[in-house]
């Protein structure tokens, strides 16, 4: 089923895109004015519950973007000017071979990320750094791909490469997670801890402890379209979910790997 639904999105994409001949700029026009300022009002009444974040014109005439409480793409409509026609899911230009937008996304989260306090996160910081700014990681201190992740994100920082990793439980998962990662924020050597914790050794500590800024870390993760992690996002506005060698994200930075 789930096949079924992304094919009916895609097709729904199309259709819009072929109806219009664009020239490939940006599909974001302008931020929420009096012509579009009605729109968020109509679809918070015909979806209930649904949380409209901003509503922008698009580069397709008529037709406006609206975001809800994420920045991933399956929280994106496209509604017509009317408020009567919606259409969910990737827009795509067949015209220009672009997914519309996934540009959009990638361009909004450039911004989330570019915007970040790096002071609410645990920043492993190299001897020489060769990144202006740091790779992000979104770390669960349960998760067994973070574990196995982790020496990897060690060798990064040996590299020279700036690591800023965002406490981020899953507690869905792992219920005891939100705990741990307090306690890892709290403690007196955040990285030790962090490192105890992704060798599954005991993490001791109340949530209470101190103020800690994981459920804040949860908010972002949650625009971002974190669902799993490890999650990295790169300086240069690539990211992937998952274990990945440390050669590869060198590779992927365009930073040679140390010869030992």
């Amino acid at each position: 089923m789930a096949m079924r639904r992304s094919y009916k999105q895609i097709i729904a994409g199309l259709v819009c895109a072929v109806c219009v001949s664009v020239a490939g700029e940006s599909i974001l026009r302008a931020e929420t004015d009096d012509a579009v300022r009605p729109i968020k009002t109509v679809i918070e009444q015909k979806f209930p519950g649904m949380k409209v974040l901003r509503v922008s014109k698009t580069e397709i005439p008529g037709w406006l973007l609206v975001e809800s409480d994420s920045d991933r793409v399956e929280n994106y409509m496209y509604v017509h000017e009317s408020g009567r026609y919606v259409l969910s899911g990737a827009l795509f230009d067949i015209q220009m071979g672009r997914n519309v937008t996934q540009e959009y996304v990638r361009d909004r989260q450039q911004a989330l990320l570019a915007g970040m306090d790096t002071s609410k996160t645990i920043l492993l910081s190299p001897m020489q750094s060769k990144l202006e700014r740091p790779v992000l990681v979104f770390d669960d201190p349960d998760c067994r791909f973070c574990q196995q992740f982790h020496p990897e994100v060690q060798k990064l920082v040996e590299a020279g490469v700036p690591v800023a990793v965002v406490l981020y439980p899953l507690v869905r998962t792992h219920p005891d997670a939100y705990r741990k990662s307090v306690a890892i924020w709290c403690a007196p050597d955040q990285a030790e801890a962090l490192g105890r914790a992704l060798m599954s050794k005991p993490v001791m500590g109340e949530v209470g402890a101190c103020s800690h800024p994981i459920d804040e870390n949860i908010k972002l993760g949650k625009r971002l379209g974190v669902n799993s992690t490890p999650m990295v996002f790169l300086p240069n506005g690539q990211s992937f979910a998952g274990y990945r060698p440390a050669s590869e994200v060198l590779a992927l930075l365009q930073i040679e790997a140390q010869q030992k």
